[in-house]
C-alpha cells in the first residue's frame, strides 16, 4: 500500500510541477518557435532545429505634445511597418521605441534590421508634429502614422495627437483645438494606437497622453500647465509556419572563376535532395542544381560549385526535399564579386538615440577613419578604427554638437575614400 501511496504522491507532484511551468510561462511550453508580442525591449529566438516562416509588425512610438509657454500642437503618431520572412534558429533583437516625452519624437521600433517603424515626430509651435514616415520605415508593408493635430490661435487650446498606423491605413490626424477662453482641446487621432486630446484653455485643463502603440501626446492650451506624453511602440511576431531545420553552416564564397557553396547536415531521415538557388536581389529565386541527399542520420558535409556565377551579388539559398514532397529553406547567404563596388549601409537612418551604424557584410582589411560633415560642407567629427577583414558592425557615438539634420559619412581607407553617403540626424 506505501507503494502505490508513493507513486501516487510523485504523479500529483510531477503534474503539479508541470502546471506551475505552464503558469509561469503564460501557458506556454517552449520547445519550437512561438508567436509573441513585445512591449519592451527584448529577443526573440527560434531554437535550435527549427526554422520558422514568420510575419512581423512594428509600430513606431508617438511623439509628445509641442513644447513651450503658449498653446501647441499634437505629437505626430508612430508608423507601421511588416514583413513576411523565413528566420533561421538563432536569436534577433527587438527594439521597442520610447515615446517621446513633451517636445521630444517618438523612437523607432525595429526587428534587427528587417522590419522598421519610424517613430512621430514633435514640435516647438501650434503646428502639429509630423507622423512616422514611411520613407524611414523598413518593411514590405508601410503606413504613415497620424500627424499631430494644430493650436488654435491665440490665447486657445492645443491640438490633439496623431493616431498611429494601422496594419491597412495609416493613422487618423489629430483634430485642431479651438480658439477662446474655456475653449475645447482637438480630439486625439484614430489609429491602431489612439493619439491624445489637447487640453481645454481652462486653468484646470489637462492635455491626454496617447495610448500604445504609438499614439501621440496632445497639446497644451495657452494656459495649460504642459501637453503630454506620447506612447511606447510595438513589435509583434506571428509565427505562420514552423519548419525542421535539416541544413547547418550553409557558406558561400569565391573558388576559382565561381562560387562554392558548402554545407553540414544532420537528420536526413525520408530526405530527397537539395536543391540550390540563386537570386539578384535576395527576393526571387530560381533553381541552378541539385544534390541526392544520403539519407543518414549522423552529420554529413555537402557542396556545389556555381560555375556561372552572376556578376556583382549572388543570394543563395537550399531547398531540402523530402521523398513526400514537402520542402523547407535554409537560411540565405550572400557574395559579392564586385570587389569596388562593396554594400555598405548606414543604420539606423534618420540616426535617433545619439548614435549610427556602419555595417558591411564584407570589408577589406585596413586603417579606416570615419568623417561627418555637415550640410555646408564642414568637417564636425572623426573616428578611426583598425578592421582585420570581413563583415563589420561599427558603431558611431556621435557628439552633442550634432544637432539634426542632414550629414554625409566618408569612410576612408589609408587615406583613400571608400564609399560617401547621406543620412538624416533627428
Amino acid at each position: 500500500m506505501n507503494y502505490f501511496l508513493r507513486i501516487k504522491k510523485n504523479v500529483v507532484v510531477r503534474s503539479f510541477l508541470v502546471m506551475l511551468f505552464v503558469f509561469l510561462t503564460g501557458g506556454i511550453l517552449y520547445g519550437q518557435p512561438v508567436s509573441q508580442t513585445f512591449n519592451t525591449s527584448g529577443t526573440y529566438t527560434v531554437p535550435a532545429g527549427y526554422s520558422a516562416i514568420v510575419t512581423i509588425e512594428a509600430w513606431g512610438a508617438g511623439a509628445g505634445g509641442g513644447s513651450g509657454a503658449a498653446e501647441r500642437g499634437g505629437g505626430g503618431g508612430g508608423a507601421y511597418a511588416s514583413s513576411t520572412t523565413t528566420l533561421s534558429a538563432g536569436s534577433y533583437t527587438v527594439t521597442i521605441g520610447t515615446g517621446g516625452a513633451v517636445g521630444a519624437v517618438g523612437g523607432n521600433s525595429s526587428f534587427t534590421s528587417l522590419v522598421i517603424g519610424a517613430g512621430g515626430s514633435s514640435t516647438t509651435t501650434a503646428t502639429g508634429g509630423a507622423g512616422g514616415t514611411v520613407a524611414a520605415s523598413i518593411g514590405t508593408i508601410r503606413f504613415a502614422g497620424g500627424a499631430g493635430g494644430n493650436a488654435g490661435n491665440s490665447n486657445s487650446a492645443g491640438g490633439g495627437g496623431g493616431g498611429s498606423a494601422t496594419s491597412s491605413a495609416i493613422g487618423g490626424a489629430g483634430g485642431t483645438g479651438l480658439n477662446g477662453n474655456n475653449a475645447t482641446g482637438g480630439v486625439g487621432g484614430t489609429g491602431q494606437g489612439n493619439g491624445g486630446a489637447g487640453s481645454e484653455n481652462t486653468n484646470l485643463a489637462t492635455a491626454v497622453a496617447g495610448t500604445a502603440p504609438g499614439g501621440g501626446g496632445g497639446g497644451r492650451a495657452s494656459n495649460a500647465t504642459t501637453s503630454a506624453a506620447g506612447a511606447n511602440g510595438r513589435v509583434i511576431v506571428t509565427v505562420n509556419t514552423v519548419l525542421p531545420v535539416k541544413i547547418s553552416n550553409i557558406k558561400a564564397f569565391e573558388k576559382l572563376q565561381g562560387i562554392q557553396i558548402d554545407w553540414t547536415t544532420y537528420s536526413e531521415e525520408n530526405l530527397s535532395k537539395y536543391q540550390v538557388e540563386r537570386s539578384a536581389d535576395g527576393l526571387r529565386f530560381s533553381s541552378i542544381g541539385e544534390v541526392a541527399a544520403r539519407n543518414i542520420t549522423a552529420a554529413s558535409n555537402y557542396g556545389f560549385f556555381d560555375a556561372n556565377p552572376l556578376l556583382g551579388v549572388s543570394f543563395y539559398r537550399l531547398r531540402s526535399v523530402d521523398l513526400d514532397g514537402k520542402f523547407a529553406y535554409s537560411s540565405i547567404v550572400k557574395v559579392n564579386l564586385d570587389k569596388s563596388n562593396k554594400e555598405i549601409t548606414i543604420y539606423p537612418n534618420p540616426a535617433t538615440g545619439g548614435f549610427v551604424a556602419l555595417q558591411s557584410a564584407d570589408l577589406s582589411k585596413g586603417n579606416y577613419s570615419v568623417k561627418l560633415f555637415n550640410a555646408g560642407g564642414q568637417q564636425v567629427y572623426t573616428q578611426r578604427f583598425i578592421h582585420t577583414g570581413g563583415s563589420i558592425n561599427q558603431t558611431i557615438q556621435l557628439p552633442a554638437v550634432i544637432k539634426s539634420g542632414m550629414y554625409t559619412m566618408q569612410l576612408d581607407n589609408d587615406g583613400l575614400k571608400v564609399m560617401s553617403k547621406v543620412f538624416m540626424v533627428q
